[in-house]
């Protein structure tokens, strides 16, 4: 069976009042991979992240998502469309309990109060760890367990596309690795990962496809495997 593109981007530029940060990005992802962009500060990786998800609009150009043009939509229309964005930084309700912010992350589906509990215990059995910290705050819970829980309530509004603006920020490497490990369990579920992520090695040892970002334009799509063999690549990101 052919391989099936589930977003297009298309000369696609954006970016902030009176500056433009992506300079016409030509993308294509593959249903069910993992692709991680890579880039120096200020390339425009988590802006690329925002005007797929349609917090940033798209000046130029065309966002085309499961086959429909999306880029007039907004983040609402387009969470509510597929495409879930899990932003940079703690982005839960700190005083509300695991299942609570899980059952907030199904708002824009508007289940009713049962379907909506048995969908958080669900999410509860996929990760196993928020189901151990259930009645917990979660500003109570670890980085690494935070991190689990925003990426979980994000899960609740059924998205076939996931967007990760570096995950494993300020994580301690066994939490990195337990969200690294989830992510490729949720594309072996059928959902396609899109990832920013500074910890450029360990990303692109686990994703199937890495995009180097410079200064708001794609310089290089590769295999991951390829992207960390390549010598200039491995020289600016990492370390060697």
């Amino acid at each position: 069976m052919a391989e099936s593109a589930i977003l297009r981007l298309e000369a696609a530029s954006g970016g902030y009042g009176d500056n433009t940060v992506l300079h016409g990005v030509d993308l294509t992802l593959i249903a069910g991979t993992w692709t991680t962009i890579i880039g120096a500060n200020g390339a425009g990786k988590s802006t690329l992240l925002k005007v797929v998800a349609g917090i940033v609009r798209c000046r130029g150009g065309h966002v085309i998502f499961d086959g429909e043009d999306v880029t007039a939509l907004g983040a609402l229309e387009r969470l509510r469309g597929g495409i879930g964005l899990v932003p940079q930084g703690r982005c839960n309700f700190p005083l509300l309990s695991v299942a609570e912010n899980l059952m907030l992350g199904a708002y824009s589906r508007q289940l009713g109060r049962a379907q909506l509990s048995r969908e958080a215990n669900a999410m509860g059995e996929l990760f196993p760890r928020l189901r151990e910290r259930w009645h917990v705050h979660a500003g109570n819970l670890s980085g690494g367990e935070q991190q689990l829980l925003e990426m979980a309530m994000v899960l609740m509004a059924r998205p076939r596309l996931l967007l990760l603006d570096e995950p494993s920020l300020g994580l301690a490497p066994a939490a990195m690795q337990a969200v690294f490990e989830r992510v490729r369990e949720l594309t072996q579920h059928g959902v396609t990962i899109l990832m920013v992520e500074q910890n450029a090695r360990q990303a692109l040892e686990r994703c199937d496809v890495g995009v180097v970002l410079e200064l708001g334009r794609v310089s290089l799509i590769e295999p991951a495997g390829q992207l960390l063999a390549h010598p200039d690549i491995r020289r600016s990101f990492l370390g060697r």
